[in-house]
């Protein structure tokens, strides 16, 4: 079979596509030459190197667009290793149709332009990047940093493969599928499928979704394969040649006749409405229902062989049609009287979710033994009368793997940490994403799944005024637990630093709160607050917290940092604020039901992996000796001491950036030095304002900020604050010293003043 009549499905622009993809492949991945500079040596080791230097191994996690921080991450890197920048690009985009050939040749030449001198594109590579073969969908639009990071990686660990095996895994498509598993880095499988298409079209079929690729391939397995299905790689191959062939057309999987064959919804799930609101027809979703411990027996064995999942509704009446919620509640009321009110809640969410809002095409999921098992809802629900009484309400499922699951090990943390929560069945929507992920694993294939922290960096480090080691340090610690907690006495910077290190590795999903004793669990979490509804009554909503909302972001942007910064952190009743909370601060893995939330939906919290605490303690408010032992095990604690490093040479290093005189360091190091105390030394902050080197500006704040916050700390004890600390007397401590320094340094004489002028003479 010819590519254009095999893999192409019929699409018009795939033979340039395909021959350009050709070329950048064997002449640039292979050949280290160039597509849109032939003749020189691009795709190199070093240019390489390069790449995995500047753009791999320095992400970019804050809030700008693609190019900006594309810019920033090429601003050093050689020209010609910008050149393969721009040729990994290429392969990125040129087999899509969702773009036109106008905005393709856009997002090219401006990582051209970086090139000195900037490169053109030739007009045959212009021409096929006029064409495209598939839609790549959000995928390739949201996730193109992490695209293009798996490519580089991808080139680089293709040429670190010996000669022979580079040979033959550009001749055999299962070889090359080989190198592609066994690149680490991020998952990205619309991308590495992508690249398989291109590098043999013959083989592959350019359909980058792993789910339309498996529903192809069950909806045709029985009719064209001829055996039982195995490698979907290969059966999809092997049902294409085929159809191809009875045809003798290529053919289309995404146009009528062949689309309605393999799509899991059908014509009546589409036209069929239910009473749950904001469920679009389109919109999937993913469902936990447990069956490892029903009235004793496991189940999930029987679910597995027989294609089916079921609730026992052991003493549900006979159910034929879809009822609406209040409908089922009053059956369930009946039937289930001799349970308690919470028992009876419980089975009519159950029972309503399993009746209404599951729907075919949604996402199923089950565990057993340690094993997590997922497949595809395909049936709508029926009432069977069982025997046993343990499977009354049931559906069709078709199970992924049959023969195996899931490890629990292997399962993301929030998934893991959802399990827990001890209901028969659970919306796992949220990680949809995810589970569906999980069915298209393949050995060699790293996932990716915690947020990568970016490095301190030499700017934040100069532009805080304290070591990049010590910034550093602090990252490490917040990502091997992610609270942390800068304490020290006023005017350490405790706040700036926080803000800025959160602002480093979160960008613009940063929170602040401040503690004081009012706060409570209500404010920081979620509580119920009066609302005035639409009829002019006053009932109680229940309202999120800062916390709440934070988390809410971070779990619908799970690879985003995200951090709350806690100000004043002792100054509020902990256990009161926290609650429950406290227990996810240790156990990230673990899920819990909330005080006031009832629904479905907020059973079994969680606390994502990507929310980090950063708080700040005045240990002139309370000693960090006094703050209980279940909030120190939770948090990892920074010191932030006047004259010990970092702090230490803070204002020093600022006067130096600023060009003035260190008189004020001078003056502050040697009050700390008469306080003693290091939880009542003073800060650099309070001299690091343009004001306090105004006229007598040092003298007002001496007078209005430090003097008092001394009197509070020797109240009552009948010091004379002003004769020890005033300034006129560090002044003189420090003129004494100096004094006593220089009478040091001058050579001893074995005369009076008389015998040393008369030597002199």
């Amino acid at each position: 079979m010819s590519i254009e009549t095999v893999a192409t499905l019929g699409r018009e622009g795939a033979p340039a596509v395909e021959e350009l993809a050709h070329r950048i492949i064997e002449t640039g991945l292979h050949g280290g030459g160039s597509v849109l500079t032939p003749g020189r040596a691009i795709w190199t080791w070093e240019n390489l190197e390069a790449l995995k230097r500047d753009y791999v191994d320095k992400p970019d996690m804050g809030s700008s667009g693609f190019f900006d921080k594309l810019d920033q991450q090429l601003v050093a890197t050689p020209s010609d290793a910008v050149q393969l920048f721009a040729e990994i690009f290429l392969l990125n985009l040129l087999p899509l149709d969702d773009y036109t050939p106008g905005k393709k040749r856009e997002l090219i030449t401006h990582v051209l332009a970086r090139c000195s001198p900037p490169v053109p594109i030739p007009p045959d590579v212009e021409a096929a990047l006029a064409r495209g073969v598939f839609s790549g969908g959000v995928a390739f639009k949201t996730r193109r940093w992490a695209q293009l990071v798996f490519l580089i990686t991808f080139a680089h660990h293709f040429k670190t493969q010996p000669e022979a095996q580079q040979t033959e895994a550009l001749s055999d498509p299962l070889a090359f599928r080989a190198v592609v598993r066994g690149t680490a880095g991020p998952r990205e499988p619309a991308q590495r499928q992508s690249l398989m298409y291109l590098a043999f079209p013959k083989f592959f079929l350019p359909i980058v979704k792993f789910e339309h690729r498996r529903g192809i391939r069950n909806a045709f397995a029985d009719e064209y394969l001829e055996g039982p299905p195995g490698d979907i790689d290969e059966d999809l191959f092997e049902i294409n040649e085929a159809l191809v062939a009875q045809q003798e057309a290529p053919v289309n999987y995404y146009a009528s006749p062949w689309k309605e064959r393999w799509q899991p919804q059908s014509a009546k799930d589409t036209d069929k409405q239910t009473d749950e609101p904001g469920r679009a027809q389109d919109v999937r979703r993913a469902w936990l229902v447990r069956g490892s411990s029903v009235n004793g027996r496991d189940l999930v064995p029987t679910w597995i062989s027989k294609g089916s999942v079921s609730l026992a509704a052991s003493h549900l009446r006979p159910i034929d049609e879809e009822l609406a919620r209040d409908e089922l509640k009053a059956i369930v009321e009946e039937d289930y009287q001799h349970a308690s009110y919470a028992a009876r809640q419980e089975k009519l969410d159950e029972f309503y979710a399993f009746l209404s809002r599951m729907r075919p095409g949604d996402l199923i999921a089950t565990v057993s033994q340690g094993q997590m098992y997922l497949g595809t809802i395909t049936g709508d629900p029926e009432y069977v009368a069982s025997a046993d009484k343990r499977s009354n309400l049931r559906r069709t499922v078709h199970w992924e793997g049959h023969d195996k699951g899931i490890d629990y090990a292997d399962l993301p943390t929030e998934v893991s940490a959802r399990l827990n929560a001890q209901r028969e069945v659970l919306d796992l929507t949220q990680y949809l994403d995810k589970l569906v992920a999980l069915t298209e694993e393949e050995p060699g294939v790293v996932v990716e799944s915690k947020v990568v922290l970016p490095a301190a960096t030499p700017e934040l480090a100069a532009r805080l005024h304290v070591p990049q080691e010590w910034l550093q340090d602090c990252i490490d610690l917040l990502d091997d637990r992610p609270q942390l907690i800068f304490y020290g006495p006023p005017g350490t910077g405790k706040t700036y630093l926080a803000r800025a290190l959160a602002a480093h590795i979160a960008g613009d999903n940063v929170k602040l709160v401040q503690f004081h004793p009012a706060y409570s669990y209500e404010d920081f979490f979620e509580g119920y607050r009066p609302d005035q509804g639409g009829n002019g009554q006053v009932g109680f909503t229940l309202k999120p917290g800062p916390l709440r909302r934070l988390v809410d972001q971070a779990t619908e942007n799970p690879s985003t940092a995200h951090v709350l910064i806690i100000d004043e952190i002792n100054r509020g009743n902990l256990a009161k604020i926290f609650g429950e909370l406290y227990f996810l601060l240790e156990y990230r893995d673990q899920s819990i039901d909330l005080l006031y939330s009832s629904s479905d939906d907020d059973k079994g919290f969680t606390l994502p992996e990507n929310v980090f605490i950063i708080g700040t303690m005045n240990t002139a408010d309370r000693s960090i000796a006094l703050v209980d032992s279940a909030m120190r095990r939770r948090f990892a604690f920074r010191p932030l001491r006047p004259t010990e490093p970092p702090t230490a040479g803070i204002l020093r290093s600022w006067l130096q950036s600023e060009g003035r005189p260190t008189e004020s360091a001078e003056l502050l190091e040697e009050l700390n030095t008469v306080i003693g105390d290091v939880d009542f030394q003073i800060g650099p902050s309070y001299f690091m304002r343009p004001a306090v080197y105004q006229p007598k500006g040092l003298e007002r704040v001496w007078d209005t900020a430090i003097l008092p916050l001394l009197e509070e700390h020797h109240f009552g004890d009948g010091t004379n604050i002003a004769a020890r600390y005033g300034l006129e007397t560090i002044r003189k401590r420090i003129a004494a010293k100096s004094g006593a320094a220089i009478a040091d340094a001058v050579p001893e004489t074995t005369g009076g003043a008389d015998e040393a002028t008369a030597a002199t003479d």
